[in-house]
């Protein structure tokens, strides 16, 4: 309910106090035995009773006013016509009261006319001076009353004006705050500002994506040919005032259409929607930025006012609030459901995407398509090219896809360098081969970015709903699962999945956990295989290997969990046990055995970084050590040299100046760089075992064989063959000048027992005195 306005605390008030003194002169008459006199106090008290009672319960004011007012003047004129001048006192506040029981301009004839009333009835009854006085402050009385009333009434006129825009602020502010559509917003602002100035015509322009152009927000009550012939206009100092508005960021005034330059192309529409005048206000952002305008157009010739002018800013600024949520909200979403790089959809969108679709192919019986895209060797264009390039690759790769796929196909991109392709509405699976392999052949195109070329390739899994699965993240796995398996067909193919890949992901997950379980349960063991001297046929080296002995399983391949230790980064927990495994036994042998016996130690790249990385301990571990610093050689990879990152190269700078050797394990079967052997101060160099194995006399293998062992005794570097299986192999390597060779010739990888044995039993005398001394 409303709160009571102040005509009805007055009536309420006047009404009750009245009763109460009339009351009082009636219990005077009373005693006074004054009988006609206290019946007719007594008839006003019931008046007076019932015009506080009606209004009380019906809140209407304006006929008691009128009521009460004449008969307090008639009650007036009454009591000096029967008891003479002495009761003309009464007049002044019946005077004073007119002025709030009567609009204002009413009660100051009314006042006048009861003067002119009083002042016959009582000029004979006192001198002329008296009558004078008597009439001047009747006068003022009335001057007084007359002004106070008006500018109480402006007063209150202007508190009603500004009740009822707070209101409007206030329900525009609840709009905003409850999430309503920005059209329906600015449409209840435009129709605000027409409710408070009935002449008026209002229009809110935003900005279209270009913001070169205005188009239509809101116009409730503008002529439709004018709101068609005002969206999309131009922003510019000579377009009409709302385009001018937003070309020169102020406000624009045009008293008078017909007479301005601006209104020469719409002048004709303007006239036949009765429009004479218009102003434009420019909706500014919190940021100061304008956002939009503000228009309002008059039937008549206007200039605007001051308060015109506060009224609208007002407004404007609740356009404003309301423009920017939205903008605000848009890109709250666009953030939450679009990649920021490439502009597809991501995961979220994806999966809402891929969530009807699976409700539609269900409702309708129909397949989908769900293909993983991993791109082959992104990795190596971020680090050898830069960031940047990267990501112009993957920019390009996304308008690669969508030029491929179908035209209701969907593609979003998961993150890094994946990206999920979903093909509905499938009549068959030639459709979906189809795709794939124009998006093989797309993108394996050339690029051209910032004046570099780069090749890439794409590895594609596909899964089908429902044949494979039904559940979203089913899907998803499947089409990862088959997507390794393109990357293990050579990468550059696409691959469905089947039910032995989900099988081996499963296999694969428990793997992983035996790992982890492994680790705590020191189900780890060091094996050691010889490095024979091919010269002396003398053993002072070995590689250490890591074994898993499961409780279950039996003995693990080593190529089934190093590469998922490396994966998870439980290599760093394994190797922490090898070493000081190694350590602790390479001690012994340097006394038993051989001074410079030295053991390698195979290493991962995940243990060279700054952060995680394990390489800085193992140095500091050995440079403790007097005269251990060489025991022990860390075997690194091609790749680990080809990441060529600066931390790489410090940690591999470090280890050399500490005085440890570095030796290149299964050299020739990767980018086999030359440029890393001149960079990199390297130890030793394995030639890998699969040119080893297939080394004869006048083999392209041997020839292969003897470059890298020439190429290594002229940087000085020692050369290692690994997989030697035959005399002929290890005497063809030993004639070419290799240094050391390895293989199950010599002997298979072997627990320390068996290998203190294979030294008894295979060194030169000079050795064997050497070990019994020990």
């Amino acid at each position: 309910m409303h709160p009571r306005s102040i005509k009805e605390y007055l009536l309420l008030s006047s009404s009750s106090s009245g009763i109460i003194v009339i009351i009082v002169f009636m219990l005077v008459r009373l005693y006074q035995q004054e009988w006609m006199h206290a019946l007719l106090d007594g008839v006003i008290v019931l008046a007076l009773s019932g015009t506080f009672y009606y209004v009380y319960k019906t809140r209407n004011t304006e006929k008691v006013s009128i009521f009460l007012g004449i008969s307090s003047m008639l009650g007036v004129v009454l009591i000096i016509w029967l008891k003479g001048i002495g009761h003309i006192y009464w007049e002044y506040p019946v005077i004073i009261a007119s002025y709030y029981l009567f609009r204002v301009n009413v009660a100051l004839v009314l006042s006048a006319l009861l003067m002119i009333v009083v002042s016959i009835l009582t000029f004979e009854q006192t001198s002329l001076i008296s009558f004078s006085t008597i009439i001047v402050t009747l006068i003022m009385a009335n001057i007084f009353a007359y002004f106070s009333a008006r500018n109480i009434s402006q007063q209150h006129i202007s508190l009603i004006k500004s009740e009822r825009l707070e209101r409007l602020r206030n329900k525009t502010l609840e709009l905003i705050v409850g999430s309503h559509k920005l059209p329906v917003v600015l449409e209840f602002i435009t129709k605000s500002v027409e409710q408070e100035n009935s002449d008026v015509i209002c229009s809110i322009s935003l900005f279209d994506k270009s913001k070169k152009f205005l188009i239509t927000g809101a116009a409730p009550s503008l002529p439709k040919a004018m709101i068609e012939k005002m969206h999309m206009v131009e922003i510019g100092p000579e377009g009409c005032p709302c385009g001018a508005a937003a070309f020169y960021e102020k406000r624009i005034i045009v008293a008078n259409i017909c007479t301005d330059n601006r209104w020469t192309l719409f002048a004709e529409l303007a006239e036949n929607s009765n429009l004479s005048a218009c102003w434009a206000e420019p909706i500014v952002s919190s940021e100061g930025e304008v956002i939009g305008v503000f228009s309002i157009y008059h039937s008549v010739h206007y200039t605007p006012t001051l308060q015109d002018f506060l009224l609208v800013e007002q407004f404007a600024h609740l356009a404003s609030i309301s423009i920017e949520r939205e903008k605000n909200h848009l890109l709250i979403w666009q953030q939450a459901n679009f990649d920021s790089l490439t502009g597809l959809p991501n995961r979220n969108m994806m999966r809402s995407h891929l969530t009807q679709l699976i409700a539609r192919a269900e409702r309708d019986n129909e397949k989908i398509a769900v293909a993983f895209l991993d791109l082959d060797h992104f990795k190596d264009v971020n680090d050898t090219l830069g960031h940047h390039i990267g990501d112009a690759l993957l920019k390009e790769t996304a308008k690669r896809i969508k030029q491929s796929i179908r035209k209701n196909d969907i593609v979003a991109r998961l993150g890094g360098d994946e990206f999920v392709i979903i093909m509905s509405n499938l009549k068959d699976f030639k459709g979906v081969e189809v795709v794939a392999e124009q998006l093989r052949k797309s993108i394996s195109l050339p690029y051209y970015l910032f004046n570099e070329v780069v090749h890439s390739a794409v590895s594609i899994g596909l899964t089908i709903y429902p044949d494979d699965a039904v559940d979203i993240d089913d899907l998803l796995k499947n089409a990862d699962q088959a997507m390794y398996g393109a990357k293990s067909l050579g990468r550059n193919n696409y691959h469905y999945f089947t039910q032995s890949m989900r099988e081996q992901a499963i296999e694969r997950m428990q793997l992983i956990q035996d790992l982890r379980r492994a680790i705590k349960n020191e189900e780890f063991f060091v094996v050691y295989q010889p490095i024979i001297c091919l010269q002396t046929n003398v053993t002072y080296k070995a590689e250490a290997l890591v074994r898993w002995l499961h409780p279950t399983r039996g003995i693990i391949n080593p190529l089934d969990f190093i590469p998922l230790a490396e994966e998870t980064g439980l290599i760093i927990d394994i190797s922490d046990y090898v070493f000081s495994t190694v350590l602790l036994d390479v001690k012994e042998w340097r006394n038993s055995i051989h001074p410079h016996f030295q053991i390698s130690i195979n290493t991962s790249p995940i243990q060279y970084k700054e952060n995680s990385g394990n390489i800085a301990a193992w140095m500091n571990a050995l440079n403790s050590e007097k005269d251990s610093r060489d025991s022990i050689a860390f075997e690194i990879t091609e790749n680990l040299l080809m990441e060529n990152k600066k931390g790489v190269a410090d940690i591999l700078t470090l280890v050399k100046q500490s005085g440890i050797p570095i030796s290149i394990d299964d050299f020739g079967t990767g980018y086999s760089s030359l440029s890393y052997l001149k960079n990199y101060d390297t130890d030793y160099l394995k030639i890998d075992k699969s040119f080893v194995q297939k080394m004869s006399e006048d083999s392209k293998d041997l020839a292969l064989c003897e470059a890298m062992v020439v190429m290594a005794k002229k940087l000085n570097i020692k050369v290692i063959a690994e997989g030697i299986e035959t005399r002929e192999q290890r005497d063809i390597l030993r004639d070419i000048g290799c240094d050391y060779g390895q293989g199950y010739y010599f002997s298979r990888p072997i627990i320390k027992r068996e290998f203190e044995l294979f030294l008894l039993n295979n060194n030169p005398a000079n050795e064997l005195s050497a070990l019994s001394k020990g």
